[in-house]
């Protein structure tokens, strides 16, 4: 008689299959996510990219002068230190001034600019979390994560530059660089060259950005210190800071400074007392109001000559600031 050979794996045999394949996903699985953010990255880098051209193709259609966040065609002329919430200086911010080189001139021309600017685009379908998105405003890399607790208005990722800017102090958190010139939690006014704090104000002398909080914004001989040294935009987390979950058409919302370091985290909206040291909490301006990301180890921001760089969160505090400011007359190489 003979006996049929029964085919097939033992369990032994399929266990041992099973586990190369499970270390086979585990070492391909870091490489693909890596991948995946290289490519969202690039993307992000590509949307700062149009930002940068659509701020010179605007200043190149008005005298030379970058947009500004407020105010614009008002007849009014309501004083700016007026309440925010009026319609009279909701008038759009730099976001929405660019629009039409954005490919967005449909939309841009929906709007009157002696109304309320926020509320139309409100009205169009633009604001909460759920309303219509952005994709050039959005960075990939962001997602959902950084824009969905409460009070995010909506989803974009870019600030504009008020640049080494004095950021006066709030629920006793300041910083200041150290002795080997890096930010360090202390007492006092935050460190700036920009006098006026928070950048609210129309007086050029005390911005050291481009842009201030308000309704003033630099031309092109401004930036003394050279377009390729100079920040313009850089990426934010909108739910991140008390004032950039406003929106993306917030005329109160995208003013953000180099002054607090690149990607502190101000994430985790914690409340704490009034007077308690804290820098982390949400509402305090000094770091929720700083340039940060969801890319592992830094952030990317638009050069005002259109180029973008990503520099790292551990550059060097005072070269950060020097990039910040347009004339502080301390040039230096971009990382």
């Amino acid at each position: 008689m003979f006996s049929k050979k029964r085919v097939g794996f033992t369990l032994v045999e399929l266990l041992v299959v099973i586990a190369i394949i499970g270390i086979l996903v585990g070492l391909l699985l870091p490489a693909v996510q890596a991948a995946r953010e290289a490519a969202r990255r690039m993307q992000c880098g590509n949307n700062l990219k149009q930002l940068g051209l659509a701020v010179h193709n605007y200043a190149d259609s008005n005298r030379e002068q970058f947009p500004i966040g407020t105010r614009h065609e008002d007849p009014a002329n309501t004083p700016v230190a007026a309440a925010w919430s009026g319609g009279a200086h909701r008038k759009g911010s730099v976001l929405v001034k660019i629009l039409p080189f954005v490919e967005q001139a449909p939309l841009y021309d929906q709007l009157d600019f002696v109304g309320d600017i926020h509320a139309q685009l409100d009205a169009l379908g633009y604001n909460g979390t759920s309303g219509t998105r952005m994709g050039v405003y959005t960075c990939p890399s962001d997602g959902t994560t950084g824009n969905t607790l409460s009070g995010a208005h909506q989803f974009y990722n870019y600030g504009k530059n008020m640049g080494n800017q004095v950021m006066p102090g709030q629920f006793g958190c300041n910083i200041y660089p150290d002795a080997g010139g890096n930010p360090a939690v202390l007492g006092g006014n935050m460190y700036g060259s920009g006098t006026t704090g928070h950048g609210s104000t129309n007086t050029q002398a005390n911005i050291s950005g481009v842009f201030s909080r308000f309704s003033w914004a630099a031309r092109f001989a401004d930036i003394t210190d050279g377009t390729a040294n100079t920040i313009l935009f850089g990426e934010i987390i909108p739910s991140c800071g008390d004032h950039h979950r406003n929106g993306w058409y917030s005329t109160n919302s995208l003013w953000t400074a180099t002054t607090g370091p690149i990607n502190f985290n101000t994430c985790g909206w914690q409340q704490v007392p009034n007077n308690a040291s804290n820098c982390n909490d949400y509402r305090v301006w000094q770091t929720s109001q700083a340039f940060k990301s969801q890319h592992p180890g830094g952030a990317q921001f638009a050069l005002c000559d259109g180029s973008v760089r990503f520099l790292p969160e551990t550059i060097d505090y005072a070269t950060y600031q020097q990039l910040g400011s347009r004339n502080d007359g301390q040039t230096v190489q971009v990382p």
